[in-house]
């Protein structure tokens, strides 16, 4: 009887010595470390401290509108994993774009993606300087002592990004979990305590037209922006095509009961109240407590915003290595440091420009709310355009792929359009607004990443054809005994 040979040795001939995003800490983070960079960049206290007063002061109802930001970020979810349990791409979003729709979606998603968090991360650090500021006593700082501010907290930032993954998570999970303890205590003992002396039917308070229900919508999405970012750590998480899709769907239920709480105390707070500011979280701390709990609440918030800086970079660092190491950007964005494994010229990068911009502004004369205001419409704007291409894209990809269900296309359809919708009103009620800044800033943007589109379409066209990298498996993933003695 005639042997037939084991297909396994030549199989395992096939495989690589090193995948070509070698470098990273490959298989290093568990669950809960994947799960706190979603958690982080989504920052529930930070969000839960600051989105809901957006809301109330845009006229739109504050519950209702989070708990539809909430059900369309559901579709959008339900969407990315999808592909997060089929590839493992730092690149994510963009990656999971192009292999739907091609090179012109995944590139324009980088683009959006690279302003979703490179304008959250901008936000969060200059709010982590401010309410720092507020923390000492100074609630309107000079402009030299908000840069000082803003340029010692993004250098403490950046050493923490370049000591590893495993660190800058676990800060960023510990941190949170503090921030998150903190706020929900005030919310809970707020709710408790006013309870009987306000009409709860102000929670189910029906929107006053389409223009304010969406901007609400919008507004509330700046509050669970960011869930998907377990998506980047996809090389260095242990089963990411397990790990990634629940830490998805964990951080957004985690996000959204955080800011639902939060908002419920707001919102019986301003119903039980004589004036439109009694829902602020300075007049929920002060009917906690005495002003000895202000400081510890303004604490727990920059530690939230901190989280989010720390997890925005680490995101968009890993962002910058996939284009580099499609030679999309240069070469040595895609270094990584040989000790740490991190991507370190990408992070000294992103952080000097995100350093930078708010810097300038500021020594520009902008006033602090404007400026706050603009970067945190900037990266909103990034995200939903991010959300909205790559639902289109996921039938195509899961028609390629051989297994497109009518169900997965009625929740691409369903979060496209809805994102969609919204993302149009946002910026059309943003951009006559004090807000206006952020949303020009946004559009002149996509028109540069366009123009840089074209450019490499002519000069490096079989490149960006190739746009889209992720994992693969190797000889050590495999086969214990294989070691990969090569860093790039």
């Amino acid at each position: 009887m005639a042997i037939v040979p084991s297909a396994q040795p030549l199989d395992m001939a096939r495989l690589g010595a090193r995948s070509r995003l070698a470098g990273l800490d490959r298989r290093s983070l568990g669950r809960a470390e994947v799960t706190a960079q979603s958690v982080s960049v989504m920052a529930p206290c930070a969000a839960g401290a600051t989105v809901p007063l957006l809301i109330a002061e845009s006229g739109a109802t504050l519950v209702g509108s989070i708990v539809v930001a909430v059900f369309l970020a559901g579709l959008v979810s339900r969407v990315l994993t999808e592909f997060a349990s089929r590839l493992a791409a730092p690149g994510a979003l963009y990656t999971y774009a192009a292999k739907g729709l091609g090179p012109a979606a995944g590139f324009a998603t980088a683009a959006a993606m690279i302003l979703g968090y490179g304008a959250l991360a901008m936000f969060t650090l200059t709010e982590s300087a401010t309410y720092l500021l507020r923390v000492v006593g100074v609630d309107r700082p000079p402009t030299a002592v908000l840069v000082a501010a803003i340029v010692t907290i993004g250098a403490g930032s950046s050493v923490v990004l370049l000591r590893g993954i495993r660190a800058s998570a676990r800060v960023s999970l510990v941190v949170e979990v503090v921030a998150v303890t903190i706020l929900v205590v005030v919310a809970v003992t707020v709710v408790v305590t006013v309870r009987g002396g306000v009409d709860l039917s102000v929670l189910a308070a029906a929107p006053t037209g389409p223009t304010d229900f969406a901007t609400g919508v919008a507004l509330a999405t700046c509050a669970l922006i960011g869930f998907e970012s377990a998506a980047s750590l996809s090389v260095e998480a242990r089963a990411p095509l397990r790990s990634v899709p629940s830490a998805i769907r964990g951080s957004l239920v985690f996000g959204a009961v955080v800011v639902l709480v939060v908002a419920v105390a707001q919102d019986v707070a301003r119903g039980s109240g004589t004036s439109p500011g009694d829902g602020n979280l300075d007049v929920l701390v002060a009917r906690v407590a005495d002003g000895w709990f202000a400081p510890v609440v303004d604490l727990g918030v920059v530690a939230s915003f901190l989280a989010c800086t720390l997890a925005c970079v680490t995101a968009l660092a890993r962002l910058l290595l996939s284009l580099s190491r499609e030679g999309l950007l240069p070469g040595r964005v895609g270094s990584t440091h040989v000790r740490f494994k991190t991507p370190v010229a990408a992070i000294t990068a992103a952080m000097t420009v995100i350093v930078a911009v708010p810097v300038t502004i500021a020594a520009c004369g902008v006033g602090l709310r404007p400026m706050v205001g603009s970067l945190a419409a900037a990266p909103v704007i990034g995200f939903i355009t991010s959300y909205v291409i790559v639902s289109v894209a996921a039938p195509f990809f899961l028609h390629r792929v051989g297994e497109l269900r009518a169900r997965a296309v009625l929740v691409a359809a369903g979060a496209a359009l809805s994102f969609g919708f919204v993302g149009i009103v946002f910026v059309g009620a943003t951009v006559d607004s004090a807000w206006g800044m952020g949303a020009i800033g946004a559009l002149v943007w996509f028109l540069a990443a366009a123009a840089i589109y074209v450019v490499l379409r002519l000069r490096r066209p079989r490149r960006l054809a190739g746009i889209g990298v992720h994992d693969t498996p190797t000889r050590a993933d495999l086969w214990s005994g294989h070691t990969d003695r090569t860093a790039p």
